[in-house]
């Protein structure tokens, strides 16, 4: 159970461990924190069926892999431990996000490293809100939010990172700009001591978990209840709104937080116009879109890319995407001329990824890739034994390219370079393309060493 599902806990804070998060604000010149609260799931049921000694030797385990990551860099400071659970503060949401992550990628490694011990199934909730009257932190302004960052670490799991609206707003650009991070909303939730629902939004590192929505909460949904009259006044419109929305499709995006300097296309051919900024919660579609299963997708950078199916029903549609990262491989190698290593180095690495064909089906690949570098020393032209001095160096590159089991491509390029030249040779050379991605093959020579990389790359949208 979280910390807030437990009345025998107690998370008022005593004055010196205020004073702790004053300083901390303080340092960090905000009025406004972010609070992180976690727990290890099933710790009750750990601790009746070991003991108190073993249960023990876990917690301190668990606090010793999350209290560096929280305070590195004094980024976050550890206000209280209350029994299993740990409260925190940050000054940067995308930070205790960032820090949030880590702590559970730092479980799983534990998890898999001792498969001995009992799992450490960690939950984290975090919220933010300002927490000062007067520059003074404030102990009911605290505790309001110090609340709800435990309501709201309560309805996770363990493994999981729940996070409302504030923090997701803050920490979207990071989000959005890292292949490690992606977020969901799990809808809105009606939660104990609190009036108004919380939006609940997941973040994870995508590959590691499935998100899930809260188990056994309360989701917010429905109408409210009208009187007769007033139902069948209702009734009767919504049916003539019926009748409209019927003939007429229209989109609205909710939660698209992508820039509008940043291309947003639909079926791999259509720039997506909407209204607004990336900033607003609602953004009225201007593109028209027919009824129907669509993609949409934008880019990060030449190597990534985020897509999300879409489902476009005749009438009036208010749609969430649910972006999710995809992705390119790429093999990097780096060697220097060395006259003893006379077959060179060879670089291989296996990729798994995905991309959607032109019909939006999602489709896997593998791909193997091998790069050899190897250098030899030759003479300058006219020169009949060996110089003196730095050498000229014949590069050579091999390269075999698979994908899905078939060859694409294989090949050698051999390159000649002075290495007492301060000028580093460059190059590009295209190995295989389709509708949806190429593959590259790039170098470098520099002095007596040579950078070689085999590297997939999208097809620009245009």
């Amino acid at each position: 159970m979280g910390p807030m599902s437990d009345p025998s806990l107690d998370l008022s804070l005593e004055q010196a461990e205020l004073d702790q998060v004053d300083k901390f604000r303080k340092g960090r010149n905000t009025s406004v924190l972010t609070i992180m609260f976690t727990d290890i799931q099933g710790f009750t049921h750990l601790t009746e069926e070991r003991g108190d000694s073993f249960s023990n030797g876990v917690r301190r385990e668990h606090d010793s892999l999350l209290v560096p990551i929280i305070e590195r860099e004094g980024a976050g400071r550890v206000i209280k431990h209350i029994g299993d659970a740990v409260m925190a503060v940050f000054s940067e949401p995308s930070t205790a996000v960032a820090r949030a992550l880590e702590i559970q990628e730092t479980l799983r490694t534990r998890d898999a490293a001792r498969p001995d011990l009992p799992p450490l199934r960690v939950r984290i909730g975090l919220h933010m809100g300002q927490v000062t009257v007067e520059d003074k932190v404030a102990m009911d302004v605290f505790g309001r939010h110090v609340n709800r960052a435990s309501r709201v670490e309560g309805l996770a799991e363990g493994g999981q990172v729940f996070l409302t609206y504030g923090v997701l707003d803050s920490a979207k650009g990071w989000l959005s700009g890292r292949p490690e991070a992606a977020w969901v909303s799990h809808g809105k939730y009606r939660v104990k001591g609190i009036d108004e629902p919380l939006e609940i939004f997941e973040a994870y590192r995508p590959g590691t978990i499935k998100p899930r929505g809260p188990k056994g909460a309360k989701r917010q949904g429905g109408l409210p209840r009208l009187a007769p009259a007033i139902g069948l006044v209702a009734a009767g419109a919504l049916a003539v709104l019926g009748v409209l929305s019927y003939q007429r499709t229209t989109v609205t995006f909710e939660d698209l937080y992508v820039r509008n300097d940043t291309a947003v296309v639909l079926d791999h051919k259509t720039r997506l116009q909407v209204e607004g900024t990336h900033e607003d919660h609602l953004r009225k579609c201007l593109t028209k879109i027919a009824p129907g299963e669509h993609l949409l997708a934008y880019d990060v950078s030449y190597v990534t890319r985020y897509y999300s199916p879409l489902t476009v029903k005749r009438g009036k549609n208010i749609l969430k995407p649910r972006f999710e990262y995809f992705g390119l491989p790429g093999l990097t190698g780096n060697t220097g001329y060395d006259p003893k290593r006379g077959k060179g180095e060879t670089f291989t690495r296996t990729f798994e990824y995905a991309t959607y064909d032109d019909a939006g089906v999602k489709r896997d690949h593998k791909a193997d890739i091998v790069l050899t570098l190897k250098a030899d020393r030759v003479a300058p032209a006219g020169v009949k034994k060996g110089p003196k001095g730095p050498p000229v160096l014949l590069w050579t590159l091999d390269w075999t390219l698979t994908l899905d089991g078939k060859e694409l491509s294989k090949d050698r390029l051999t390159l000649t370079h002075d290495s007492a030249s301060p000028e580093a040779t460059s190059d590009k050379k295209a190995l295989w393309e389709d509708a949806r991605h190429r593959y590259v093959l790039s170098y470098r020579l520099s002095n007596s060493y040579c950078q070689g990389e085999v590297q997939a790359e999208y097809s620009e949208y245009r």
